[in-house]
């Protein structure tokens, strides 16, 4: 009965009683590049807003993995919303009072304008301000979504606090197809952010895929007519008809789900892939995408291109180049995979630089040039940390360091975890060990039994629960990593990863020490299959450890044993293309051999 009555009520909320097809009449704001408007519920005229909050608190889906300055999702609209040119159906909620399609990267503060080219992109900001939606900073607080599963989709905050400074900040983001509109309700808003109102502390607005195109209705107190009060509903549209073309194509993603720095083995054939997006709204023609390794000083060591595809608009092709690259020197490259489209609109999405360590096994897995530029600490309780893919598998764990310092001294937490947390994030602590920490220095322990990993990624990190002590030690040395994490009484990515990487290391050595260490006898060591990435949704290889040269093909069977691929290999290694299969976990064994299996976990 409720679920009909609420579907009811978000009619009630297109304005004016207007037909879905009828536009507004002009006022409020916009038009932005392509087209949108909007209008508050202040407006006097036809066509404005009419507040009528829609309560989902208890009847929707509570979102409990939120706290200070952290993201959790994606989460089903349930439809696809036609946003911009391209259609959306899925959302990432930030506890920071934002919503953002597909795009999870970190917004905390200081907040960038909206719009805005910085990450994160694609999002709607309804009150974009350093909130705090921990139990301990919201204790009445809570976060929810729901969706009719047809054409109307509500995400809630109910009784949010500003960080550290109290207040009351309940508002909805409502989604609605029949007209293809964003609005903005604010039931209570009082206090004020923690630096007050500013145009870092605060943003509302909407903004497209690339961040350049959209509306700002608030930027800290600007305009002084659009200031956030209860019973306030603003209301953004786009046009019936735009003539507007777009051409734009880019790298959605490259190597892994974030192009985030990766390790290689010294040695060992390194191969390349990369997902590359019709970001546009005009079909393309095929294209050439650019893959290169560098050093840092340029030095071209590896380059190789291919074309891609003609696509239209939305459409995603996944690449992976023939050719790989056996690097015979350990040290820090730079991977660089360029679109190239005559015509082309937006650069800013055309280039993924990800930084590569080559490494030689046992050895330390560091993103960092081995001496802090600067530091960071936390007005409150907090740390940071750093995610690594292990290069290899099994991978044995035998010692973390991390530098911090301290005015006077201070016990930290230094932590190993799985991730196995919200978004893959840290999760189920698998070693920890306290360290006292005084002067400025890298503070390391030693495993007295190393930790194993045998799949996904791990994460070192020190916390503590002393405010503003220590300070974590940070190397802004590009190229950057983008894979360090931070800790506000919860762990998500680094709000810093675009200018510094996280001081955060661990030693380890690859599957031929574990093997010995757990069997000293002299034995062979089986072969082992790598898959990496993994999960993966497009493209992932599987390459052989350990071969003897014998091995023709990779079976990979569903979770009923039955074999759905058999992959030849070329040089010990395979492109397994995942697209048409579907989401769930397959297992990989040379062909043909009792061999150890490897999990492949598909998700789309």
């Amino acid at each position: 009965m409720f679920v009909t009555i609420l579907s009811i009520v978000l009619v009630a909320l297109t304005p004016g009683g207007m037909l879905p097809s009828s536009a507004p009449v002009l006022g409020g704001g916009g038009p932005d590049t392509y087209g949108y408007k909007y209008l508050d519920s202040d407006t006097t005229g036809s066509g404005a807003p009419t507040y009528n909050w829609v309560s989902i608190k208890g009847v929707g889906t509570e979102i409990t993995t939120l706290g200070d300055d952290n993201n959790a999702g994606p989460f089903p609209i349930g439809f696809d919303f036609p946003y911009y040119w391209y259609k959306v159906n899925s959302v990432i909620v930030g506890s920071n009072g934002y919503i953002a399609f597909g795009d999870k990267s970190a917004n905390a503060s200081p907040f960038k304008p909206v719009p805005g080219t910085g990450k994160p992109n694609n999002q709607l900001a309804a009150l974009l301000s350093d909130l705090d939606c921990s139990a301990t900073g919201s204790p009445n607080g809570s976060v929810w979504y729901w969706s009719n599963g047809t054409d109307s989709f509500i995400v809630e905050y109910d009784s949010i606090t500003f960080w550290s400074t109290g207040g009351n900040n309940t508002f909805q983001m409502i989604l609605t197809k029949a007209d293809s509109s964003v609005t903005f309700q604010y039931k209570e808003q009082s206090g004020a952010p923690f630096n007050g109102w500013g145009p870092d502390a605060n943003q509302t607005g909407i903004e497209n895929i690339s961040g350049a195109i959209g509306l700002n209705y608030l930027s800290g107190t600007t305009p002084s007519g659009n200031v956030l009060h209860p019973d306030l509903a603003v209301r953004f549209f786009p046009p019936e008809s735009t003539s507007l073309q777009i051409h734009d194509v880019g790298v959605r993603n490259a190597m892994n789900d974030r192009s985030g720095g990766l390790f290689a083995i010294n040695d060992r054939p390194l191969s390349f892939w990369a997902v590359v997006k019709n970001f546009g709204n005009q079909p393309e023609a095929s294209y050439t995408t650019y893959f290169k390794v560098t050093r840092q000083n340029n030095a071209v060591v590896f380059s190789d291109s291919m074309t891609a595809m003609a696509t239209g608009p939305g459409e995603t092709e996944s690449l992976a180049l023939g050719s790989t690259w056996r690097p015979v020197t350990n040290g820090t490259y730079i991977i660089k995979i360029i679109t190239k489209m005559t015509g082309d609109m937006l650069a800013a999405n055309d280039t993924a630089m990800i930084e590569l360590r080559v490494v030689t096994l046992p050895g330390m897995l560091t993103f960092d040039s081995g001496t802090p530029g600067n530091s960071m600490s936390w007005n409150g309780p907090g740390g940071f940390g750093n995610r690594f893919v292990p290069p290899v598998y099994p991978c044995s764990i035998s010692a973390i360091r991390q530098h911090m310092t301290s005015a006077g001294t201070v016990d930290v937490l230094m932590a190993i975890y799985d991730d196995d947390g919200p978004g893959e994030g840290p999760g189920t602590i698998l070693f920890a060990d306290t360290v006292s920490v005084s002067a400025a220095n890298w503070y390391s322990v030693n495993l007295a039994t190393p930790v194993v990993v045998t799949e996904g990624a791990f994460f070192v990190g020190s916390t503590s629960e002393t405010a503003s002590d220590p300070s974590y030690g940070m190397d802004s040395v590009p190229p950057l990593c983008y894979q360090g994490w931070e800790n506000t009484g919860v762990w998500g990515p680094s709000r810093d990863a675009v200018v510094r990487d996280v001081c955060a290391n661990a030693t380890v050595s690859g599957p031929v020490g574990i093997l010995e260490w757990l069997e000293p006898a002299p034995a062979r060591v089986p072969v082992r299959i790598d898959v990496n990435p993994n999960p993966f949704g497009s493209v992932t290889t599987l390459r052989l450890l350990n071969p003897t040269g014998a091995e023709r093909a990779i079976d990979l069977y569903d979770a009923t044993g039955s074999v759905v691929r058999t992959l030849d290999l070329s040089r010990d290694q395979v492109v397994l293309d995942g697209r048409l299969l579907a989401d769930g976990i397959y297992f990989a064994r040379v062909a043909g051999t009792d061999a150890p299996v490897a999990k492949v976990i598909v998700t789309h």
